[in-house]
Parts: C-alpha cells; structure tokens; sequence
C-alpha cells in the first residue's frame, strides 16, 4: 500500500514538474507565440472556408492556397517543437525553413487523418451495420454515453497518435516511422502508458474544454469595430491564448520521452 502512494506521488510530482517546464518554455519567447498567433488568426479569419461562394477569382484561390499552406505550418511547428524537446532542446524552435515545416505538417496531418478519421468512420459505419443486423436500436442511448464512448475512442487513437509522433520525431520525421506499429507499441511501452493516458487527458482538456471555455468567455468582449465581426476577445485568444497551449502541450508531450537527467 505504502509502495503505491509513494508509486502515485512520484507520477503526480514528475506531471508538476512538467507542467511547470512547459509553462515555462511557452513563455520563454513570446516572439514565437506571437508568430504562431498571427499564423492562426489568418488562418480563422483572412478566410472562411464555409462561405458557399469563397472562390470566385484567382485571388481567391490564392488567399485559400496560403492559407492551407499556414495552416500546415502550424501543425509542423507543433512537430518541430516535439523533435528538438526529445533532443534535450530547452528553448522553443524558431520558424526558419518553412518548406520543412510544412512538409512536417502534411506528414503529421496524414498520420492524424489514418488514427483518427479512418478509425471513427469505420467505428460509425460499423455501429451503424450491427444495429441493422442485429436489430438493436441504439438510439435511446444518453449523451452522457455517447460522451464516454467518445472520450474513450479519443483516448485510444491518440495515445496510438502520439506514440507515431513521438517515433517520427526520433527518425528525422520519416512518415514511414510513423506507420511503424512494432516500434510505436515499443515507444508507448517505453514512455509507459500511464504518462501517455495523462498527456492524453490533460491535451483533452487543455485544448478541448479549457480553451473553449476561454474562448467562449472572451468572446464576449466588446468588437473592435462595427463593420468587423471580430471581438478583443477573439484576437487575445486566438493570437496569444490559442498559441500558447499548442506550444504548451506540443512540449508536454516531448517531455515524456526525455530521460530524467535532461529535466
């Protein structure tokens, strides 16, 4: 029993000071947040890719082209900051090669796209076939069910997720290692699944209800001007608050694959 507190404070003190290093390293160069943030607020707002009539001339073709290729950028930055964390890097990467970063992000996408997208369809498509089968009707099930069900799928494909990640980052982001089940399952086994399932649930919080509930609360303030459906809020939580938590939790993942001597 004493051997499981001990166990269990030792988890909770290495997960302090983690939060506490990547706080620190989000901080460290607000240059870097900052770029990031312009990057996400043209990407949220210089388009909008559900207006029905966005492409009508080639400058529009080429606002949707950059911004695709932003967006991407972003991701690889993300991957950047995962590779030079279990390098034993302190300091946040800076933005240079940008072609590199992108070509990160368009790996890093399709491996998300494989873990997650095509798992869920085939999950649906799957629910969907067994209850014409069998006959049974789902559909009496609560919300509350449909969240558990979803917060586990989520859990698993992203622990499968970041262990690809974390296997990519140690073979120069090689997407083929990315696909390389042995050796994922050898790197989930060798960070331990427990500091995977809590990176995992502090990512879902983070970036799914805290930064929401951020964003939903700033949205509230005051729009900077009439004729632009922009808030203070939504620019302070897209250029400085949603930066930060990539950031923040992109290096709380590389953290849990450096050896203890590098912290």
């Amino acid at each position: 029993m004493m051997f499981r507190i001990f166990t269990l404070t030792g988890v909770l003190m290495k997960i302090n000071s983690f939060f506490k290093d990547a706080i620190v390293y989000a901080t460290s160069d607000w240059r870097n947040v900052l770029f990031l943030g312009v990057i996400l607020f043209l990407t949220d707002y210089v388009v909008d890719l559900n207006a029905p009539s966005i492409i009508e001339g080639l400058s529009d073709v080429i606002i949707v082209i950059v911004v695709i290729f932003l967006s991407l950028v972003e991701v690889g930055y993300g991957f950047r900051i995962v590779e030079e964390t279990v390098k034993g890097s302190h300091k946040p990467p800076s933005f240079h090669h940008p072609l590199e970063l992108f070509w990160h992000g368009v790996k890093e996408s399709i491996i998300l796209l494989i873990y997650f997208v095509t798992p869920l369809i085939l999950v649906v498509m799957g629910i969907y076939e067994f209850e014409i089968i069998s006959g049974l009707d789902f559909s009496h099930l609560t919300t509350g069910c449909y969240l558990l069900i979803g917060i586990i799928f989520f859990l698993f494909f992203n622990i499968m997720f970041q262990g690809a990640v974390l296997n990519m980052a140690h073979h120069g982001g090689s997407i083929t290692s990315g696909f390389d089940i042995p050796k994922i399952f050898r790197k989930i086994k060798m960070v331990k699944l427990k500091n995977m399932l809590l990176v995992s649930l502090i990512t879902l919080i983070v970036l799914y209800i805290a930064k929401q509930a951020i964003f939903d609360t700033l949205h509230a303030l005051p729009y900077m001007l009439p004729y632009i459906n922009i808030s203070v809020g939504d620019v302070v939580s897209t250029v400085i608050i949603a930066p930060f938590l990539t950031i923040f939790t992109a290096r709380l993942l590389g953290l849990i694959d450096v050896e203890d001597d590098l912290h």
